[in-house]
């Protein structure tokens, strides 16, 4: 008697695991978030309609960090020109 009272404990310890286990198989699985630099500014908007607040700020910080990036290496290269034409006179 003693031995199928363990039997019988054991054998739903064993379908309790099996039942987690197949439980977590079947969650959907979680969408790799795309690497937003290597994204170019086109599609940082793409489908911006459909994200989440969260993310749109993601990409509004992506976008304004690229703009920055750029208005900083046209006032180098102006500055640059501005000190060769002070350096010839």
């Amino acid at each position: 008697m003693m031995i199928n009272s363990i039997l019988s404990l054991v054998l739903a310890c064993c379908l309790l695991t099996l039942g987690g286990y197949l439980a977590v198989l079947s969650w959907p699985k979680r969408q790799e978030e795309p690497d937003l630099d290597a994204v170019g500014d086109d599609g940082l908007f793409d489908g911006w309609d459909g994200f989440t607040s969260g993310e749109r700020r993601k990409r509004l910080a992506v976008y304004q960090r690229r703009v920055r990036a750029r208005i900083a290496e046209q006032e180098r290269a102006w500055l640059q020109v501005r000190l060769r034409e002070y350096a010839k006179g």
